[in-house]
């Protein structure tokens, strides 16, 4: 039987925390509880969780979740990649950044090796250690949310076939990729159950609380066949805005995965629903007639609680993260980000490494010691150490050598490519505009033309000259709504994509009632740590245009 662990699912007010251990290789919840944040410290030593060793779950905007492909290299080459990776990123963003990486599973058309890189501040890391020390808690490691959500499903479900699961927090949604149990794709998105709340909030004309009264007390999405009545029917209708939404997240997940795996003919068999966002009753149901797939709930606590007084009701798919990170923690195979503040990884690395090497001098200095000791009898014993030690050095400084030319070539190779860059950005981003436009375009509206062109555009926030950018010109049909409201949809929809760093757009009718719409699309998209969580809201589509 293994120790007790802790898996510690952090929101900005509401925390919740899974504590267990594995026994006869199966993991068994014994506590499980949300609180708030603010009172975590005295809530766990409440609990007799003091000194458990806890896994942070991390997401949000304060984190970054990288895919990349890399040529097959010894695990000491990797790091250094990734390390040259995250400076580069650390110097765009003005923050010093602490992260890891592991290698992904999964099928791929590329003979290169797929890596995922977490990257989060070292601030954040530093201030949720001071509250976590507070209470007592032994701190292990952080890491991403998505990498619990796997953990989770794989341990519970199995995660056969392809599986996309996807845990709804307010503001964010975490959303792992599964291919028969081995995590292929990870990735965190900016909206969750707060899009609902608002939904409710706008269309009653009420502040978020009532809202999100409102929508606990009245929301729910009709299923095959039934219908709703009054202030119920009100609701649904307010939530159908918001639930397009979330499947233009999971929709766009997926077409992001196929495109960096380079697997377009990539096809997901189920969908895995959790997180406190997603407590809407048919949820499953209106997700899975949007998607044409099949959606279910997942609680990776029912059957796994071991204590009779615990019981979390509906509330278990609530805990899908926070059971996950715990089970990363414990589980031998679980795939594992681990995520230390840089003082810790010194101590880390000093344990690891550093006080091993003191260690082994001592003990060839008394090995030493007593060859001498012994004399001439064991002087050919001595002699023979002496010259394996000096073959070991040897073989460490044509290590060293051959790093230094590996890295001088990954540093001519990284110039190489940004020169690459620049000829192929236009290309790529007409690709991705294609895509994006063959996934969000209405019914009613069709495109004309697309070219990519290069100038200077004052409405994209741009620092420096002419940038390339694609301009998409088309014409539209009404079919039931105004087409300046299809061409204010179509830009909400665009803004919402990673791919997308900026969207112009402009509409008219002409003297003979013939309309027509303009967009301009800028998909140099850069990562940006602080930027905000979402995108500011659109102009009124009467204005005739909007950036």
């Amino acid at each position: 039987m293994s120790g007790k662990v802790l898996g510690l699912d952090m929101g900005a007010e509401t925390t919740r925390y899974v504590a267990g251990r594995v026994k006869s290789g199966a993991f068994e919840i014994s506590q499980a509880a949300a609180v708030p944040t603010d009172e975590l410290g005295s809530a766990l030593l409440e609990a007799g969780l003091k000194g458990v060793p806890a896994v942070v779950g991390v997401t949000g905007r304060d984190m970054i979740l990288r895919t990349t492909f890399v040529p097959p290299v010894p695990d000491w080459q990797l790091r250094e990649l990734m390390s040259y990776e995250v400076d580069d990123i650390a110097e765009q963003s003005g923050d010093a950044l602490v992260a890891d990486h592991e290698l992904l599973g999964g099928d791929s058309s590329s003979d290169e090796d797929l890596v995922l890189l977490a990257l989060v501040r070292d601030s954040l890391i530093n201030e949720q250690s001071a509250l976590l020390a507070a209470g007592g808690t032994k701190l292990r490691c952080f890491t991403p949310n998505a990498v619990g959500l796997h953990n989770a499903v794989v341990a519970t479900d199995g995660g056969e076939g392809t599986v996309l699961a996807a845990a709804l927090r307010g503001r964010n949604t975490d959303v792992a990729i599964i291919q028969d149990g081995e995590l292929m794709f990870a990735r965190n998105l900016t909206g969750g159950g707060d899009s609902f709340t608002q939904a409710v909030a706008e269309a009653f004309g009420v502040d978020a609380a009532k809202g999100e009264q409102a929508k606990h007390k009245l929301g729910a999405f009709p299923g095959p066949g039934q219908s709703l009545s009054g202030q119920q029917a009100s609701v649904a209708q307010a939530l159908e805005g918001a639930l397009r939404q979330v499947v233009g997240m999971l929709q766009s997940t997926v077409g992001l995965c196929r495109n960096q795996l380079k697997l377009p003919a990539l096809e997901v068999d189920r969908v895995l629903l959790c997180g406190p966002g997603a407590h809407l009753d048919g949820l499953d149901t209106a997700l899975t007639r949007a998607l044409g797939l099949p959606v279910e709930f997942f609680d990776p606590t029912e059957g796994y609680i071991v204590d009779p007084e615990l019981d979390l009701g509906d509330d278990g798919p609530d805990f899908a993260v926070a059971a996950g990170l715990a089970m990363m923690a414990s589980l031998d195979g679980s795939y594992r980000i681990e995520i230390l503040s840089e003082s810790a990884r010194k101590a880390q690395v000093f344990k690891q490494k550093t006080l091993w090497l003191v260690l082994a001098g001592v003990l060839v200095a008394a090995h030493l010691g007593v060859f001498g000791w012994l004399s001439q009898q064991n002087a050919s014993a001595a002699e023979a150490d002496e010259l394996r030690l000096r073959r070991d050095v040897n073989t460490r400084l044509a290590d060293r050598r051959s790093y230094e030319r590996a890295s001088s070539q990954a540093q001519a190779l990284a110039a190489a490519l940004v020169s690459i860059e620049e000829v192929t950005a236009p290309g790529a981003g007409m690709v991705t505009v294609l895509n994006l436009l063959d996934a969000h375009l209405p019914p009613e509206l069709w495109v004309t033309s697309a070219r990519s062109v290069r100038t200077v555009e004052p409405d994209f926030d741009w620092e420096g000259g002419a940038r390339p950018f694609v301009v998409v010109e088309g014409s539209g049909k009404e079919q039931g709504r105004d087409l300046s409201s299809a061409v204010v949809q179509l830009t909400t929809d665009l803004r919402q994509q990673p791919e997308v760093a900026g969207v112009v757009f402009t509409f008219d009718t002409d003297s003979r009632g013939r309309f027509s719409f303009e967009l301009r699309i800028d998909t140099s998209v850069r990562p940006a740590l602080d930027a905000a969580a979402g995108d500011d809201a659109m102009n009124d589509a009467d204005d005739g245009g909007g950036a």
